[in-house]
């Protein structure tokens, strides 16, 4: 596969990624409700993490060294990530929630100038600019004022970005599966303790519950972070952090169709400069000789 062949697979994976995670914030809004956001996260990562210990059996492939080290520290990162994230959808709307994730991981390219010396290239700042302008149109209230699950949702999405910059410093030398086995087991130990009464909690659930429930534990915790891995052994985490802005225009769709949420005109002009940093970036990428952007 030539190297923009192999970039373009990248962000097509990226983009599923997106997509499925997208769909995610209606699920949790409505599961938080029932659960706490402790056993919401630990009972999905859970559920990803049988899933992934079988088919390392069936693999017969043990994590190695460096999966186990790398996989320890985003199964940490994504712990936090998840868990706040689960907390501030107690006190702010999915698509809200959504927004301000994009918000939060578009940090993922100063974070990477900062710590791996990955200075963004002007257009990926541009698009990162407009991306951001999105962001506030769609997720500050009418104050210009962000609430407190708001900023609990935006500190979640920072340590995502976080995340993103770790697998950027380490995710060409790993295999993709062994590295995201060890990730989603970590979650699912970490959270354990504060999970509670997990039988009684999940008894609560219902019909719908357990769909949503099924589709967070597969899709968004893990093909999702599986396919975020496998492009980020192509992609530099600022791109990265940019396609993660599809993400709330994919929940916003979700939200309106699925989730019964009513939106303001002034967040489709929103969703419309996330798109148009999203398209900036990856045309120019696509139209220059492969670097670090």
């Amino acid at each position: 596969m030539t190297a923009r062949g192999g970039d373009r697979t990248a962000v097509a994976a990226m983009v599923v990624a997106t997509l499925l995670w997208g769909g995610t914030f209606v699920a949790i809004r409505d599961s938080v409700r029932v659960l706490s956001p402790a056993a919401l996260v630990f009972g999905r990562f859970a559920v990803a993490a049988v899933l992934f210990t079988l088919v390392a059996i069936a693999r017969r492939r043990v994590p190695d060294r460096g999966s186990i080290v790398v996989g320890a520290g985003n199964g940490a990162l994504m712990a936090g990530s998840f868990f706040l994230q689960a907390t501030g959808l107690r006190y702010t709307s999915a698509g809200s929630s959504a927004f301000l994730t994009c918000a939060g991981t578009l940090f993922a390219a100063f974070y990477a100038w900062a710590l791996l010396r990955q200075r963004p290239a002007p257009s990926l700042l541009a698009g990162i600019a407009l991306a951001l302008a999105g962001s506030a149109l769609l997720s500050l209230d009418g104050a210009l004022r962000l609430g407190r699950g708001e900023l609990i949702t935006l500190a979640g999405a920072s340590l995502y970005a976080l995340q993103i910059v770790w697998i950027a410093r380490h995710s060409e030398s790993l295999e993709p599966l062994s590295l995201v086995t060890v990730q989603v087991v970590v979650v699912a130990l970490l959270l354990a303790p504060f999970a509670g009464d997990v039988r009684a909690a999940y008894g609560a659930l219902r019909g719908p519950g357990w769909l949503q429930f099924a589709y967070l534990a597969v899709a968004g915790s893990s093909v999702a972070p599986l396919l975020q891995v496998q492009a980020q052994r192509r992609l530099p985490p600022g791109r990265v952090g940019l396609l993660f802005a599809l993400e709330p225009v994919f929940a916003l769709l979700v939200a309106l169709t699925l989730g019964a949420e009513r939106f303001a005109p002034r967040w489709w002009a929103g969703a419309a400069l996330i798109l148009v940093a999203v398209v900036l970036v990856e045309w120019r990428a696509a139209t220059r000789s492969p670097v670090a952007a």
